[in-house]
C-alpha cells in the first residue's frame, strides 16, 4: 500500500518516531549527533548496496531480503536527513527548488 503524504505530514510522522527513539534510548539530539548518525546510516546503506549487488559477502540473505535491507537503509538516510534539516531550520522544499529545480527552469529558457 502506498501512502501519499505531503512533506509536512511526513515530517510529523518521522518526528514522532524520532521522539520515541530518543526517549527509549536516552538520546540527546545535537547537530553533531545527527551528522555522525547520518554517516553511520550512510555506511549501512553502502554495505546493503554492496550485498544486494553481489560485491561483498552475503549474510545468508535471499535477493529479496538483500533488496529490502537496502530499502530500509535508504529510508534511514532519508529520514535522518530530514530530521537534521528540521533541526537546523532548513526549508528542504525551498532548498530542493533552489538547487535542483533551478536546472529545469534553465532548460525552459
Amino acid at each position: 500500500m502506498i501512502i501519499s503524504m505531503n512533506l509536512e505530514q511526513l515530517m510529523q510522522k518521522i518526528q514522532q518516531v524520532a521522539d520515541q527513539y530518543s526517549e527509549k534510548y536516552g538520546i540527546e539530539y545535537t547537530d553533531d549527533w545527527f551528522v555522525m548518525k547520518l554517516q553511520e546510516e550512510l555506511g549501512e546503506m553502502v554495505q546493503a548496496h554492496l550485498i544486494s549487488s553481489g560485491r561483498t559477502r552475503r549474510k545468508a540473505e535471499t535477493n529479496d531480503q538483500a533488496r529490502e535491507a537496502l530499502a530500509q537503509e535508504i529510508a534511514d538516510v532519508f529520514c535522518y536527513t530530514l530530521l537534521f534539516a528540521k533541526r537546523l531550520n532548513i526549508d528542504v522544499e525551498k532548498a530542493v527548488k533552489d538547487k535542483w529545480f533551478a536546472y529545469l527552469e534553465n532548460e525552459q529558457k
